[in-house]
């Protein structure tokens, strides 16, 4: 075999790259897991409010006299009458009346939705995590090799 022989410096520089690319590696994770949490929190919170209509289709209450979010964390009382139907946002912030079996429909929806990028989330932090594993054996191997290298010389 005509192979030629790698020198010390190249393998230095080999060992700096496969580094560097299991440090951006690395920070892909924690961003995907990031993204991860936040879509289980939004799936979380949508899998309450389908409960929380379901409820309400189950036994309507008449009157309601209790808390409602404004959002970031922030509720207004308020009492009133329940009508048959709620008001659901359908992006960009535009709210649509519409009845409860309806809402359901559209929170389904979007159940379905949030489970598949869930999912596909997922996928690609496992893969990145394979990635990330591959990359420290080869950069193990490296650090070997250049440790014993070192020793012959």
């Amino acid at each position: 075999m005509g192979g030629r022989t790698i020198n010390r410096e190249e393998i230095r520089r080999i060992l700096q790259e496969k580094i560097a690319r299991y440090m951006s590696v690395q920070q892909s994770v924690r961003a995907y897991q990031l993204v991860y949490e936040m879509q289980r929190n939004q799936l979380e919170e949508l899998l309450i409010t389908k409960q929380a209509l379901q409820s309400l289709q189950k036994n309507p209450p008449e009157k309601f006299d209790g808390f409602s979010s404004l959002g970031s964390g922030v509720f207004i009382h308020i009492s009133g009458t329940i009508k048959k139907e709620v008001l659901v946002n359908i992006g960009a912030n535009i709210g649509v009346s519409m009845s409860i079996n309806d809402a359901l429909e559209v929170l389904e929806e979007r159940e379905t939705k949030m489970r598949t990028n869930l999912e596909n989330t997922a996928k690609t932090l496992r893969e990145l995590i394979n990635l990330m594993v591959n990359l420290e054996r080869e950069i193990a191997a490296l650090q070997q090799y250049l440790s014993g290298s070192s020793q012959e010389s």
